[in-house]
């Protein structure tokens, strides 16, 4: 059994979304572990993406300079580059998610 404080989430692409109670979560994509090597392309044969969607519990410390982060649940993540969405499946599993009024990223992406 895998203790929480243990994980570590990788995101390649990510940013944080601020919710409207004001707590702020990590929203990104994390390669998916069956995937070898991290950065394979997907290929025409390839009927599941590499990567999975994944949402933290609330951030209870980041320092962006380093790009690591812990949330209430104990998970330490740790955020690859800027705040990124080249897919667009971030902002989309957000818009579908939540009202457009109340989604508040806390960084631009960069894509």
């Amino acid at each position: 059994m895998t203790n929480a404080a243990d994980t570590v989430m990788t995101l390649y692409h990510w940013n944080i979304l601020i919710l409207p109670s004001g707590e702020e979560i990590f929203v990104g994509l994390r390669q998916r572990p069956e995937t070898v090597p991290p950065f394979k392309p997907a290929d025409e044969e390839d009927e599941l993406l590499p990567f999975t969607l994944r949402n933290s519990s609330p951030i209870t410390e980041f320092n962006p300079a380093r790009g690591i982060g812990y949330t209430e649940s104990g998970r330490r993540y740790v955020v690859i580059g800027p705040a990124s969405d080249p897919t667009g499946m971030i902002r989309l599993s957000v818009d579908q998610m939540m009202p457009a009024e109340q989604i508040n990223w806390k960084y631009p992406f960069t894509d």
